[in-house]
Formats: structure tokens, C-alpha cells, sequence
């Protein structure tokens, strides 16, 4: 049974649900800037979301303008998902990010359709589209880290056998969840145009529900519940925020419980597993870890090449046929960039963007350049005698030890993390890597950094010694 309004009153007041035009929507704007200071950092937030400016809401959009059309694109490529979810928690209004010579005041005076018929009757916006095209089974990059969750994205949207469900992919922002549901329907129509599919964001989902729940009667509400229910395939995104609200929670529990029951497919993306959904209850989680959970883990070494080569591809196809990026400058990028294939994107962006204005070839130098105005900066380049001392130093292992044959654990561990710390912080080739440490062959360099790759995402204890390594690297 679906929360009352006196219950989604209180959960208002008690910071539960995202309260409607309470205080100015300006007052809201300083607050969710000064939370994405606090999730983003100071250098990345003064670089993108800094350059956001509160430009004008009615009773349901918010427009933030950018100084340019280029900033507004990237900042709604990159940071545009965790600027709406921020502003979600205080208010229900749609959150549209543009250029202050592309908003039109008129558009503002009058408002868009209401959410509950959008749900009712989705259309495709500028945004939807864009993703339609770009996220596609095809443009997905394949490794060890998603090959689950992309084998039952495919099986989804081929069949209705429902024989796996609910299903959910959870891992953090950016590993490619959004891109699979997107995927997932476009394939789904293309196969089935009578299949009846439908995708949602969680703050669709949250605003509809908290529109329908206000408006008098029962017809909003039977008319949300009719929105999402009478489907083929429902497909919902950034569903732990649904779950983290329990009035919300609780419409979104009924919802899967009759679609399942009904022998309807459901597939979720979530950041993060059932169970680490905090404020989610037992019976909901319970019900999500009952179906099919599909784990999207961090991207290894060899992905990361792959997504670089897949986004040199797409460069050149959009215009840019002499594109070309030498592999020991791919090979830097990729072992540099040891976090999620959006960050990867964004750092490749930003060292073609550099080659480009400034008319600079792409080089391993000027990889390293371009990556020194990025987060992933690190200051003083290192040495690899400085690595091998540092290394050895913390393992409590003699730099003799770092350099013979022993193969014992206590000693080849930390001779890998070295070699893959001089791979991936210095300019030094393979070969010339090897032979620093007791003349090695450069495939035992490409078998550590593959290795360490792989262990600072499975060892916990690992890759803090990793993280104080390259710390004690840079104070020095």
C-alpha cells in the first residue's frame, strides 16, 4: 500500500524525501555547491561544477548556466548525474544545465509537463537521445571487471524469459552501469518495437512519486503506479537513491513485487551493493539480493587500453582523422589513470583538448604535461632508485634483496609494486625499467604492473601500502 500524504508530510520534515519549493531555490544552489566542494575536491570542483551560476527555476526546473557551450557540455557529461542527485535531496524540480546564451527565459515561465506524465508517456529528450546513440553494446569495452553484467545486459535484451529477477549491477560511478541500460533498451526495441520498455531515472522515479502523493485524490497516484507497472520491461538507474528514502522505497518495493509476480523483467543500476544501502529496509534488500546481482569491479590495466584505443577510434571517426597517440604515451595513460573508465575518458579529454588548443603533438611529454592540471597530478616526477628505495623501505626488505633472483613472496611482491610504480610514475621505458632491477626482461615489468593492477583492486591492505608509497614519494 502506497505512504499517505500525512506520513510523506513528515517524512519531509524529518529530511527523509526531497520537499517541494521549500525556501528559495537559490538557498538550495549554495547548499548543493558547497556539497560537491566537499565530494569533488577544491581543484576539480574551482576547474567544472565552481563555474556553475544559479540562473532561474519556476515551479519545476532549476537552469544552472556555464560560461560557455564547451564548459556546460562537459560539466553535464561529466558531473551532471551527481549535480541533479544533489539537488534531489532538497527539492523535486528538474535540474537542466546549458549556456547562458542558450536558456530562454520564456522556457522557464512555463513549466513542463508534469512527471507523472512523463513517466506515463516517456519521450525522448536532447539528453536521452545523445545517450541512445552513444550508449550502445556495441561501444561497450569488455574486460574480466564487467563481463557479467554485460553477458545479462545482452541476455535482457534479447529475451523475456524473466528467468533471473529483479537483476541488479551495482559498482561505483563511472564503471558503465548507465551505459548498459541504455543499451539494454535500444536493443530491447530494436529487437521487440512492441515491447513495452521502459527506463528511468531515480529522480523520475522520487519526483513523480512525490507529485503524485501531494496532488488531491487518488488519481496521481493510481496514475504513477499505472506508469511503471504496465510494461514489459522496466529499467530503473541510480536506484540505491530511491532506496536510501523509505517513503520512496516502499512505492519502489511494491512496484518490483508486482511486476515480478505479474512475470515482468526488472533491471536496476545501483552504486553500491543491497546491503551497504544504509537506509534501505531488511525486506527490501532481502528482495533485491534474491534475484540476480551482477558486480561492475574497477577496470584492470589491459580494459583501460582497450577504452583508450576505443576512444582514439571514436576521435577519428567525429572528425579528427590524424589523431594518433604513440603507445608509450597510451601505455602512461593507462597506468596513470587507476580509477574508473569515466575519469579515463576525462583525462583523455583533457590531454587532446590540450593538443588541440595549444597545437601540440601528442607525446608521452606531453601526456605527462596535460596530467599535471588533473587530479591525478603528482608533483616532482620520481626517480625509480627513489621508488626502489621507498619501496624497500616500507616492506622492510634491503634495496639487495629488491635487485636478486629470490622469488619469495616478502621479496617479489615489493619488487613488483616498484616496477609498477616506475611504470607508472616515471618516463622510463620497459626494457630500461627491467634492467634497473637486476637486468630483467621487459615482460616481467608487464607481467608486475599487470599483477599489482589487478591485486590494488582486490587487496585492501595491498594497495594502502601502494597509496603510502606514492605519498612518501611525493613529500620528498
Amino acid at each position: 500500500m502506497s505512504m499517505s500524504k500525512t506520513t510523506y508530510t513528515n517524512e519531509i520534515a524529518a529530511g527523509n524525501a526531497p520537499a517541494l519549493q521549500s525556501g528559495s531555490a537559490l538557498e538550495i544552489w549554495n547548499i548543493v555547491q558547497t556539497d560537491l566542494l566537499k565530494r569533488l575536491g577544491d581543484r576539480v570542483h574551482k576547474s567544472w561544477t565552481g563555474q556553475l551560476s544559479f540562473f532561474g527555476a519556476n515551479d519545476t526546473t532549476v537552469a544552472l548556466t556555464a560560461p560557455s557551450k564547451f564548459i556546460a557540455g562537459r560539466i553535464d557529461a561529466k558531473y551532471g548525474d551527481l549535480v541533479k542527485t544533489l539537488w534531489a535531496q532538497h527539492d523535486s524540480r528538474l535540474v537542466e544545465i546549458g549556456a547562458g546564451s542558450e536558456i530562454n527565459l520564456k522556457k522557464l515561465d512555463t513549466p513542463p509537463p508534469a512527471l507523472t506524465h512523463a513517466i506515463q508517456n516517456p519521450v525522448q529528450s536532447s539528453e536521452s537521445d545523445l545517450k541512445t546513440g552513444r550508449f550502445t553494446f556495441d561501444n561497450f569495452v569488455l574486460g574480466p571487471s564487467n563481463e557479467l553484467a554485460y553477458a545479462v545486459a545482452k541476455r535482457v535484451a534479447q529475451s523475456d524469459d524473466c528467468q533471473y529477477n529483479p537483476i541488479l549491477i551495482h559498482g561505483p560511478h563511472g564503471m558503465g552501469k548507465t551505459h548498459l541500460l541504455h543499451a539494454v533498451r535500444t536493443k530491447a526495441l530494436e529487437n521487440n518495437p512492441g515491447r513495452r520498455v521502459r527506463l528511468i531515472s531515480s529522480e523520475q522515479f522520487v519526483g513523480s512519486f512525490v507529485q503524485s502523493v501531494r496532488a488531491s485524490g487518488r488519481g496521481e497516484i493510481e496514475a504513477f503506479k499505472a506508469g511503471l507497472r504496465d510494461v514489459d520491461l522496466l529499467i530503473i538507474d541510480d536506484a540505491h537513491f530511491i532506496a536510501d528514502k523509505p517513503g520512496s522505497q516502499e512505492e519502489l518495493l511494491h512496484t518490483l513485487i508486482s511486476l515480478v509476480d505479474a512475470g515482468k523483467q526488472i533491471l536496476l543500476a545501483s552504486d553500491r551493493h543491497p546491503h551497504a544501502i544504509t537506509k534501505a529496509s531488511e525486506r527490501l534488500k532481502s528482495y533485491l539480493c534474491g534475484g540476480l546481482l551482477c558486480d561492475i569491479g574497477a577496470a584492470d590495466y589491459d580494459l583501460r587500453l582497450r577504452i583508450l584505443d576505443r576512444l582514439i577510434e571514436k576521435r577519428r571517426s567525429n572528425g579528427h582523422p590524424s589523431l594518433a597517440m604513440p603507445q608509450n604515451a597510451r601505455d602512461h595513460l593507462a597506468a596513470r589513470i587507476n580509477a574508473t573508465p569515466r575519469d579515463l575518458e576525462g583525462a583523455f579529454n583533457q590531454v587532446v583538448a590540450r593538443s588541440e588548443f595549444l597545437g601540440r603533438p601528442l607525446t608521452l611529454e606531453s601526456v605527462q604535461e596535460a596530467l599535471e592540471y588533473t587530479r591525478y597530478s603528482g608533483g616532482t616526477r620520481p626517480t625509480v632508485d627513489k621508488i626502489q628505495r621507498i619501496t624497500a623501505k616500507e616492506f622492510g626488505i634491503s634495496l639487495d634483496e629488491m635487485m636478486s633472483k629470490r622469488r619469495a613472496r616478502s621479496i617479489a611482491r615489493p619488487r613488483q609494486i616498484a616496477m609498477y610504480l616506475s611504470k607508472m610514475l616515471t618516463t622510463r621505458s620497459l626494457p630500461d625499467i627491467g634492467r634497473r632491477f637486476g637486468g630483467r626482461d621487459h615482460t616481467t615489468v608487464i607481467h608486475a604492473v599487470k599483477r599489482v593492477d589487478t591485486l590494488r583492486a582486490e587487496d585492501s591492505n595491498l594497495n594502502a601500502h601502494v597509496e603510502k608509497i606514492i605519498e612518501a614519494l611525493k613529500s620528498e
